[in-house]
C-alpha cells in the first residue's frame, strides 16, 4: 500500500504531525530519538514532550532542546504514569492533522512520518483513524534481535483480549485524536491498548507491515517486548497470577470502554461485547466465548490459554 501511495508525498497539502514523548529518567538515550525524528523526511512536524517526573538529567536536556526552537517542552508535574503521561500529551496537543506517540528510548528511520501520513492520508476523508506498524526489536545496545509483529488478523475481537499496536508506533488523525479525549479513562492497561480497542470497534485501523523503527529494549524500559521465548513464557505465567491477585485486566478495560462509548457502539461489536459480558456471568457463557471464533489471541499457544482464563473467569 506504501508503495502505491509513495508518489503523492509531493503533491500532498500540507498536512501537519504532532509528535508526542513522554520520558521518565530517560537519559541515556532521548537524544538519540530526538535526533531521528529531526531527520524525518516528512517536513510537517511539531514535537511536544512532556516529562514525567525524571530525577536524572532528562529534563536538563529537554530544556536545552526546547532553548534552541526543537520542541515544545510541556509543563512537568508529579509522575503520573505512562498512560496518562501520553493522554495528557494527546489532550494538550491540538492544531494537527495527525498526531505519533513516541517512547523516549527508540530510533526512528527517517520515513517512519512518511509512512503514516500516506497510509492515513489514503482512507476516506471523515474515518477516526490509526496507524500503527511491525517494528524491529534492538539491544540496549541497537543489535537486532527480532521483528514484531501480528501474526494473525487485527480487530475488536483481538483487541478485548490483546494489544498488538505497539505504542511508539501508532499515529492517530485529527478524528481518532477528537474521539479518544472527549473522555479519557479512569485507568487503561496502557494507551496504546486503549487506542487499538476504541478504533477497532469506533474507526479504522490500519497496519503498516514494515518496520520503520527500532524498538530498544533494556533494563529500564518501562513496558517492552520479549526478547526471547523464555522471556515470553515468564512474562505469560506472570500474567496469569496477576490475573488471580485482583489486578487490572482486560476485561476491566472494556467495562470502562462500555460505561464511555456504551452508546455508540456499532450493532455488529455490540455482539461481541454481549458475549464477552455473559461470558462474565454465567459458566454457559464462558463456554460460548470459549467456543467462539469472535475472540482471539494472535498466537495459537495464547490462544490456549486465553481459553482456560475464560474457563476459569480470569480474564
Amino acid at each position: 500500500m506504501y508503495c502505491i501511495f509513495r508518489n503523492l508525498i509531493s503533491n500532498m497539502s500540507q498536512k501537519n504531525v504532532n509528535i508526542l514523548l513522554s520520558t521518565y529518567n530517560g537519559e541515556k538515550f532521548v537524544l538519540e530519538q530526538l535526533n531521528s525524528i529531526y531527520e524525518q523526511t516528512y517536513p510537517f512536524i511539531k514535537i511536544y514532550v512532556r516529562d514525567d517526573g525524571s530525577s536524572d538529567s532528562t529534563l536538563n536536556l529537554l530544556k536545552n532542546e526546547q532553548s534552541q526552537g526543537k520542541i515544545t517542552l510541556l509543563p512537568s508535574g508529579d509522575n503520573i504514569g505512562a498512560a496518562a503521561s501520553f493522554f495528557t500529551l494527546l489532550s494538550d496537543s491540538s492544531g494537527a492533522d495527525f498526531f505519533a506517540f513516541c517512547d523516549q528510548d527508540d530510533i526512528w528511520n527517517k520515513d517512519k512520518i512518511e509512512r503514516a501520513v500516506i497510509m492515513l492520508d489514503s482512507v476516506t476523508d471523515g474515518v477516526p483513524t490509526m496507524y500503527f506498524s511491525a517494528v524491529e526489536v534492538v539491544d540496549a545496545e541497537d543489535n537486532f534481535i527480532k521483528v514484531l509483529s501480528p501474526k494473525r488478523k487485527i480487530g475488536f475481537g483481538n483487541a478485548l483480549v490483546e494489544n498488538v499496536a505497539i505504542g511508539c508506533s501508532v499515529v492517530l488523525n485529527k478524528l481518532a485524536r477528537a474521539l479518544i479525549v472527549r473522555e479519557l479513562p479512569s485507568q487503561c492497561l496502557m494507551h496504546d491498548s486503549w487506542c487499538y480497542l476504541v478504533m477497532s470497534c469506533l474507526g479504522l485501523v490500519v497496519y503498516d507491515d514494515y518496520p520503520s523503527m527500532r524498538y530498544r529494549q533494556h533494563s529500564n524500559n518501562v513496558f517492552g517486548a520479549p526478547t526471547s521465548s523464555m522471556d515470553s513464557l515468564i512474562r505469560k505465567v506472570k500474567r496469569f497470577s496477576f490475573r488471580k491477585k485482583g489486578v487490572f485486566r482486560f476485561s476491566d478495560q472494556v467495562t470502562i470502554f462500555m460505561k464511555i462509548y456504551g452508546n455508540i457502539i456499532p450493532e455488529n461489536n455490540k455482539e461481541v461485547i454481549g458475549l464477552y459480558a455473559r461470558a462474565e456471568h454465567s459458566f454457559f457463557g464462558r463456554l460460548q466465548l470459549l467456543l467462539s471464533p469472535a475472540v482471539w489471541r494472535q498466537k495459537r499457544f495464547d490462544n490456549l490459554i486465553l481459553k482456560l482464563l475464560v474457563l476459569l473467569n480470569c480474564y
